[in-house]
């Protein structure tokens, strides 16, 4: 009976991969800001939520291996961590954590790309790889502002925190540039440049392999 559910469990989290980091992506994105007079809980449920973030890079990555060592030895420092406490251990999950994520990137953008994948998962693939550049550029911007502080000025009163990186990150590969969180140094500008450049360039490309997908799927066989 426990070897039953087991088994169903990890047949549906297999299969459903995509639309669990889809889902969890979405809920990091839009949820935290209505959870704001809960303090305490929402910086809990920001952690679980990510967690399950990293959870579905797992399930999309654990084929190979190199990539399902280093996912095993990231949960392991993520939990000795939250113990702990350490720097180094705090910065060595934090480089493990980011190979997860752009690794499970690389195998999404893979498969949206692909003119011989499955069509039926085509806008899902397609909307969590962009949602995924730009959890991305989050992290990379909270990282750069970490590392050389004063990298961005803001002209409202924001708290530079993981959230408001993400929302910097998703305004500026949309190009819509509110002007709330300006970068001031070279190192976020290019940064910055990185994260509009990523953002239209996969939006284009995305656009011109579902059409042809569907044109593809739409010729009548001769």
């Amino acid at each position: 009976m426990i070897d039953k559910l087991r088994s169903n469990i990890t047949h549906f989290a297999d299969t459903h991969k995509i639309h669990i980091l889809l889902v969890s992506i979405i809920i990091l994105v839009f949820l935290p800001p209505f959870l704001t007079e809960l303090p305490n809980f929402t910086d809990s449920f920001i952690k679980l939520d990510f967690l399950m973030i990293l959870i579905a890079c797992y399930l999309i990555i654990r084929k190979v291996k190199s990539s399902r060592f280093i996912g095993y030895i990231t949960f392991i420092l993520i939990i000795i961590d939250a113990f702990l406490e350490s720097d180094i251990l705090n910065y060595i999950g934090q480089l493990g954590i980011s190979y997860m994520v752009i690794h499970a990137f690389t195998l999404v953008l893979k498969e949206a790309m692909s003119l011989q994948g499955d069509t039926k998962n085509l806008i899902l693939v397609s909307i969590t790889g962009y949602l995924i550049i730009g959890l991305i550029g989050g992290f990379l911007s909270a990282g750069l502002e970490y590392i050389y502080p004063n990298s961005y000025s803001h002209s409202a009163d924001i708290v530079f925190d993981l959230y408001t990186f993400i929302y910097y990150s998703f305004v500026t590969m949309t190009t819509l540039g509110y002007g709330d969180m300006i970068p001031i140094t070279q190192k976020a500008q290019a940064l910055a440049l990185m994260m509009v450049i990523s953002g239209q360039l996969f939006l284009s490309v995305i656009i011109a392999i579902n059409i042809a997908k569907f044109m593809q799927k739409k010729k009548p066989n001769v």
